[in-house]
């Protein structure tokens, strides 16, 4: 970035070439000539010094104004640095290493952020808890490669099932969470079936071959957010998904 470097290059040559002038009125006011014989007479008689004034110390003046230019480009340009490497270290914070959605802290951020806003505008808040079946057997079978790639498949088909406006995160193993703000039971059913839908039809490439998979998704709907925080929301929602597992998988399950 050079913008600064080039402004005080010409604001230098500028005021440099001000110097001859600044010379020739000085002299006028200090000894009160204003006679034009003599201004004809001090240009001729001080012909080189006006010369390398007007030559020199432009020159200097650019050079110095490119220097103090420079100086703030640098300046700039380390600033600018700065904030980038801050919001690439702050979106590392937030985000899960293997799927790139929110991590386990910051979707627990997000879940709070998310239940104060529902307690303020009195809306009605549900969440699924997604859990993908068997999943364990799979990285056994497969390898942890296979099994990093299926999460970021499974991150990908979920957040293609959910609204614009849901949360969804990477809350630990092969677990997700979506929130789903402002949404009563009925549209978070509708949610989740056509995640579960969405998995079923998706085909996973591995090594070996090409393999289908399922999920068990745990779903509750908070209408009556008055006592409600976090510990409490997660609670529900894993002990839905847990009764979806035990159930035999491949099914949500509404914790009422």
């Amino acid at each position: 970035m050079k913008q600064l470097k080039t402004v005080g290059l010409l604001t230098g040559i500028f005021l440099g070439f001000g110097a001859p002038l600044g010379a020739i009125l000085f002299k006028l006011i200090l000894f009160g000539k204003m006679d034009p014989h003599w201004m004809a007479h001090e240009l001729s008689s001080q012909f080189y010094y006006y010369a390398y004034m007007a030559l020199i110390t432009p020159l200097v003046f650019g050079f110095f104004g490119a220097y103090l230019g420079s100086l703030n480009d640098t300046s700039h340009s380390q600033k600018k640095s700065m904030e980038n490497r801050m919001n690439i270290l702050e979106t590392q914070s937030m985000t899960d290493d293997v799927t790139g959605l929110y991590n386990h802290r910051h979707l627990r951020e997000e879940i709070e952020k998310e239940i104060e806003r529902s307690k303020r505008h009195e809306h009605s808040l549900s969440a699924l808890m997604i859990d993908i079946d068997g999943f364990k057997e799979i990285n056994d079978l497969y390898g942890h490669l296979t099994g990093d790639y299926i999460l970021r498949e499974i991150a990908s088909v979920i957040d293609q099932s959910i609204r614009k406006i849901d949360i969804l995160g990477r809350y630990g193993g092969d677990e997700f969470v979506v929130i789903l703000p402002e949404a009563k039971i009925e549209p978070a059913k509708i949610v989740a079936e056509r995640v579960l839908q969405n998995v079923r039809l998706h085909r996973f490439q591995t090594k070996r071959d090409y393999i289908s998979l399922t999920v068990s998704i745990g779903v509750f709907s908070y209408e009556d957010l008055k006592n409600l925080d976090s510990a409490i929301f997660i609670e529900k929602i894993d002990d839905a998904m847990f009764r979806a597992k035990s159930l035999g998988k491949d099914r949500m399950f509404l914790l009422e």
